[in-house]
């Protein structure tokens, strides 16, 4: 056995215990899905032997995983008894391998997939492996996001969960392992990933329903207001049936509908309520008005010349 598959030996071994601990199971699913981002990342690199080893599996078992990945698609070959993949991935392929992974519905389709793709390339799949992985160790992340003149920023991040926001796939981390700096990184944003064995000093992470309670959407930011707004009954019928936030209230009268709600106003959420135009009315906050006032100044300044 080399040095590099007793090292994965180990990480695996941790990781086995940790998912015990956290009643997590590995299905042969899962076990398939990071064999395949393991031989696209590093072909003809490991032998049958390394990945039994790796997965505390018989070699049988690997055999056994192989042949399902080349049923259902995946060219897997061995030469001089080591695994490589034959064909490059297709989009809709690797889309399918990571909403499997990441349990999501296998019709979900990742928006942001291609530009991640051309960042992590060949190690796309492993990289999720890898950070759900972080997540289930409690595992300290370097990641490079955003641009400061000019060059990458670097950010040490503590892995709480990997999301979805429609289409897009989000990162939700604490900064610095700061429990008071909970942030979202959008995938294709983050330019690298560095894997640690750090681990977090939290003996608890913030709990992700209560962070996004009064969030509207992915977003985090913006300060809690109690909002009231009055829409037209021109929205529809089934307006009165329709649920957009933990703390709501809609109210409906002979020619309108009111909608009370506590939400964090930010820039997303006046998007939101322009985006109705005519059909609603602030009625507080009063810096909600002011905001939506401002915002269409602006917009009218750009056509009226």
């Amino acid at each position: 056995m080399n040095e590099s598959t007793k090292a994965l030996m180990e990480k695996r071994i941790e990781l086995t215990q940790s998912r015990n601990s956290l009643k997590v199971v590995s299905d042969e699913s899962m076990r398939r899905i990071e064999f395949a981002a393991l031989i696209m990342a590093k072909p003809n690199h490991y032998t049958e032997n390394d990945l039994s080893d790796y997965f505390m599996e018989s070699v049988s078992t690997v055999r056994r995983d192989a042949l399902e990945l080349r049923k259902s698609g995946i060219r897997i070959c061995s030469k001089k008894r080591k695994y490589y993949i034959l064909d490059k991935w297709s989009d809709l392929m690797l889309n399918k391998l990571i909403c499997k992974y990441m349990a999501l519905n296998k019709y979900d389709h990742i928006k942001n997939l291609t530009l991640i793709r051309k960042k992590y390339k060949d190690e796309t799949l492993l990289i999720f492996v890898n950070i759900l992985n972080a997540i289930t160790k409690r595992h300290i992340l370097h990641i490079s996001y955003g641009k400061k003149d000019n060059e990458s920023v670097r950010k040490e991040v503590s892995p709480i969960s990997l999301t979805r926001n429609g289409r897009d796939v989000y990162l939700i981390a604490l900064e610095n392992d700061n429990p008071n700096k909970p942030r979202i990184y959008r995938m294709d944003k983050i330019d690298s990933v560095e894997f640690t064995d750090g681990k977090t000093r939290n003996r608890f992470y913030p709990d992700i329903y209560d962070m996004f309670k009064y969030a509207w959407g992915i977003f985090l930011g913006g300060r809690e207001y109690d909002v009231e707004l009055k829409f037209n009954k021109e929205v529809g019928d089934d307006f009165a049936t329709k649920f957009y936030i933990e703390e709501q209230d809609i109210s409906e009268f002979s020619d309108y509908y009111v909608l009370k709600m506590k939400v964090k106003v930010s820039y997303d959420f006046i998007s939101w309520v322009m985006g109705w135009g005519g059909l609603v009315e602030v009625i507080k906050p009063e810096m909600l008005k002011e905001a939506i006032l401002l915002r269409a100044r602006e917009i009218i300044q750009k056509y009226d010349k």
